[in-house]
């Protein structure tokens, strides 16, 4: 059995994709190199968010709740312990990334949606700034401020980070690699050309396949071989396979992500939109 992880809701994805607010061949350079930036940030969130999945099935880790909200949470886990600026810009551009996904897709406007394995998109966004400032409030209390947390919740969301923080390093303390005796991971780029080839060439040279694979070679203690694949799959969509214990990633949702980021930039000699990179809470 397949467990999916889909990171744009998929049914809609394929019947009425977001408009593209112009032709990517119009934006400027610093434009479509923040465009890659914030597709290969959000790629980078839905990667850990599949290795959660694989953690999960691998070690055998228990899961209180349902399982799409564990793997999320272990993706903003575990770039909130790497303290680096990048790390933190990925998860702010992975908030906003459910963000517009929620908006263009209209998560939450079907009844089906409730009962979904996810969370609404709204939601998941709200969940990574919760762990943030529940992490830090220091540093991330003016993303909070942005998303118009309340000051009560954003201070409880301290506890919220201190469950997942402690049980995370709770039931993976065993699994820590050792002397070098990590796990086996192989990571395979598939061509990819036409409408693809953008997306595909973006996604690897931004190197977060990559980056992921060694973070899991080095931190955890994985039996079996583990494969990572990046191609084209004939939708957008990132998934991990427990039957090949392979974790999946279609060029078509990087694509995805470029195109979403796109559609907030200002047309030329317009004025601005809602913008790429500015959330605007209560939208």
């Amino acid at each position: 059995m397949r467990r999916f992880a889909v990171a744009v809701s998929l049914v809609l994805s394929l019947l009425a994709p977001p408009a593209m607010a112009q032709d990517l061949t119009g934006i400027t350079k610093q434009q479509r190199n923040d465009m890659i930036g914030f597709a290969a940030n959000n790629s980078l969130f839905v990667l850990y968010h599949e290795v959660g999945h694989l953690l999960i099935d691998q070690l055998s880790l228990p899961v209180l709740g349902r399982e799409e909200d564990a793997a999320d949470n272990m993706a903003t886990w575990t770039l909130l312990n790497e303290h680096t600026p990048e790390a933190n810009k990925a998860l702010e551009d992975a908030a906003e990334g459910w963000l517009l996904t929620g908006a263009a897709y209209n998560s939450g406007k079907y009844e089906e949606d409730f009962a979904a394995a996810h969370s609404l998109d709204k939601q998941r966004a709200y969940q990574i700034v919760c762990m943030m400032v529940g992490s830090d409030d220091t540093s991330f209390r003016p993303i909070a401020n942005q998303y118009a947390i309340g000051r009560d919740r954003q201070d409880s969301c301290f506890w919220d980070f201190d469950l997942v923080d402690r049980s995370l390093r709770s039931v993976l303390s065993e699994h820590v690699a050792e002397n070098d005796e990590g796990t086996t991971v192989n990571v395979t780029y598939h061509d990819a050309g036409g409408k693809l080839r953008l997306a595909a060439d973006a996604f690897r040279s931004s190197g977060v396949f990559d980056k992921v694979a060694a973070n899991l070679r080095k931190s955890y203690n994985i039996r079996r071989p583990v494969r990572f694949n990046a191609k084209r799959c004939g939708e957008a969509n990132a998934f991990y396979d427990p039957d090949t214990t392979e974790i999946i990633f279609c060029y078509e949702l990087m694509k995805d992500f470029m195109e979403l980021y796109a559609a907030e930039l200002p047309e030329p000699d317009g004025p601005p939109k809602s913008g790429a990179g500015k959330v605007k809470s209560g939208d």
